[in-house]
């Protein structure tokens, strides 16, 4: 938690690094606080430009409290707590912002914000459509936790290839995420990491885009050939079962679940690099059913041979999408990071890319571009460098919005919270300090039917490596019915501490039914009905599906549901330790500002509630906490 010395002694790091610099090895950029000042004072002078280009003065910046919530729920996903509005508040100091920033992109909050972003592009999903798809999650989970390059990232998303239960091979779950869709996971691809709409052109020739049908089946050839590993085996044994009709029999019932959890989850080979044109052609420039090699539209140009198969035709697209040198997706997470941070993309939709030259400010972007490779596409110092910024302080301006100037250049437009930044908010209300709050993991037991079925005896992995190295029916046969046996009765050679290990990571897996945890802890998505839900957390099915639009479900939920459950009527909530920090009405009712909305009342404010509202008795207070969650300034984002 922040208090007052923490806050100071983070001032006083960043005022001796200069003079430790001298003694010390040079940091590398993105790990040098002067760098990242000096970058975003660069960001400034742009965006100051485009002001003067326009006749108009640089946007004067928000108070205290308001950077305090906007900064807190950009960087953190979540409102601070009551000591964190204090410790900033109630100290006069001139770099206690730029304190501030360094204190929440250092905190875990930072790290669940993000694994809630990342999981929402990738549409990333507990369960497969078959099978579990934990490995992916865990991916995506560890990749933001040890601050993963994004380029790397990419890579190694589009590159994968093994069994998704492989130790550190998550990665896979991406391509068994759109299994028997290698061309929509295509444009999703696309579209993620290049800002590229090539959906259209996926059926037919775009008239109002910039590619053909020849284009993206061109790509398609880098992906295509997306198989299973040995599934013969399988299949052979599996047929016997069906003809037997013995689908719902033990054995069976075993071989489903194997097919499912094991060969599903894998991705034989690295991808052909050619592709049959679909029977469907139409146009001249190709004949339906023709082979065609790989070949890029864009950025560095790679192709493929259409006569043999290239065998690691996605590594070569890997590499190209993420290649310094591919224009679009330096310029794609470069708007997503400010559009992230300000509100607003440079651009806007995100995933339609645009040529620096035609965009409001050609400079800027270019520059940006230069940062995000300077920093080795380290999205988090990327983001640390756009918060310490002016420009993410500034206050809405409507001189400047009526003179053109874009909302991503005009202060933070008031909008909603996110589905998850509400969540989290609720829960820093309840508990005080979420980073503390139990964080999801992943075990690798073997679970049949809800129970670890071998007790620690073998992992996922080491029956994923055994059964796919099996090369006949007889041979896969035996193996199950071995297996069937050990399951019911044991083979006696359990490794207890293992089993121990594994059950405690099922067992301590937050969520609703066993403790409260952020939203980056619980199910991806959250089940129909939750909190999360109703106010819009994608169902992560199609891209960009979120929303925080209201509803009626929303209101009901604030005025008698979960909200008032949670926090109103809960006397061990975190949000009535503010009564107790008071030693008088004034300071209590100030203390729940701080709690609730980030800032203290305003004089008005305290004269009414002390005239008409507080009594002094515990219930005045509560109606008071109520009345402050329902307001529109606690939802939204200013």
């Amino acid at each position: 938690m922040m208090n007052k010395s923490m806050l100071m002694s983070s001032l006083a790091a960043i005022a001796l690094l200069p003079g430790q610099l001298l003694a010390q090895k040079p940091l590398a950029p993105k790990d040098d606080p002067e760098f990242l000042k000096k970058s975003a004072l660069m960001v400034d002078r742009h965006v100051a430009s485009l002001y003067k280009t326009k006749k108009l003065p640089v946007p004067d910046v928000v108070d205290d409290p308001t950077f305090l919530r906007r900064s807190f729920l950009v960087a953190a996903g979540r409102i601070p707590n009551l000591e964190e509005a204090r410790a900033f508040l109630e100290i006069e100091d001139s770099d206690k912002r730029e304190a501030l920033v360094t204190y929440l992109m250092g905190s875990d909050g930072y790290r669940s914000h993000m694994t809630n972003w990342v999981l929402d592009i990738l549409r990333a999903q507990d369960n497969f459509d078959r099978g579990d798809a934990a490995p992916y999650l865990e991916f995506v989970h560890s990749s933001v936790a040890e601050n993963k390059p994004w380029d790397v990232m990419t890579r190694e998303l589009l590159a994968s290839k093994g069994a998704l239960w492989s130790e550190g091979n998550g990665a896979v779950g991406y391509f068994v995420r759109d299994k028997g869709m290698e061309l929509d996971n295509l444009s999703n691809t696309m579209r993620i990491f290049t800002g590229t709409r090539m959906e259209c052109a996926q059926c037919h020739d775009d008239p109002f885009g910039e590619y053909e049908r020849m284009d993206f089946y061109h790509l398609a050839a880098f992906v295509s050939g997306q198989r299973e590993i040995n599934r013969g085996p399988w299949d052979q044994v599996w047929r016997e079962v069906r003809d037997a009709k013995e689908e719902r029999s033990e054995f069976g019932e075993l071989m489903r679940w194997l097919g499912d959890n094991i060969h599903y989850a894998t991705l034989g080979g690295g991808g052909n690099g050619r592709i049959k044109l679909p029977n469907d052609y139409q146009y001249r420039d190709g004949d339906p059913g023709e082979m065609i090699g790989g070949k890029t539209p864009f950025g560095d140009r790679k192709r493929t041979s259409d006569r043999k198969d290239a065998g690691d035709s996605r590594a070569t697209f890997a590499e190209w999408i993420s290649s310094t040198d591919n224009p679009r997706f330096n310029a794609t997470i470069v708007n997503r990071m400010w559009q992230r941070v300000m509100g607003r993309g440079i651009w806007e939709p995100v995933d339609e890319y645009k040529e620096p030259e035609d965009t409001v400010a050609p400079a800027l972007v270019k520059d940006l571009v230069k940062l995000m490779q300077t920093l080795e596409y380290d999205v988090k110092a990327f983001q640390n460098v756009l918060l310490l910024t002016r420009t993410f302080q500034f206050a809405a301006n409507s001189q400047a919005f009526d003179a053109g100037v874009p909302q991503s250049f005009n202060g933070r437009q008031l909008e909603r919270m996110t589905a998850e930044q509400v969540w989290d908010s609720m829960v820093t209300l309840v508990k005080g300090n979420p980073d503390a709050l139990p964080k999801r993991k992943f075990g690798n037991g073997i679970y049949y039917n809800g129970k670890n079925v071998l007790g620690g005896e073998k992992t996922m992995a080491e029956l994923a490596e055994e059964l796919l190295a099996i090369k006949s029916a007889g041979e896969y046969r035996q193996y199950v019915n071995e297996l069937l046996k050990n399951m019911k009765y044991g083979s006696g050679k359990k490794d207890k501490k293992m089993e121990s290990m594994d059950m405690m990571a099922r067992a301590g897996r937050p969520g609703p039914a066993n403790g409260m945890a952020r939203a980056s802890e619980l199910a991806s998505p959250a089940p129909e009905g939750h909190f999360l839900r109703q106010f819009g957390q994608s169902d992560r099915i199609l891209l960009d599906s979120a929303t925080n639009e209201a509803n009626m479900a929303q209101v009901l939920s604030l005025m008698n549901g979960h909200v008032e459950k949670m926090v109103v009527s809960n006397d061990n909530s975190a949000l009535y330790k503010a009564l107790e920090a008071g030693s008088s009405d004034r300071d209590k009712v100030r203390y729940l500002y701080y709690a609730v909305l980030g800032r203290p009342p305003s004089d008005d404010e305290m004269k009414l509630l002390m005239r008409d509202v507080i009594d002094g008795t515990d219930g005045s207070y509560r109606n008071l906490a109520s009345a402050l969650l329902s307001t529109h300034e606690f939802l939204f984002i200013q």
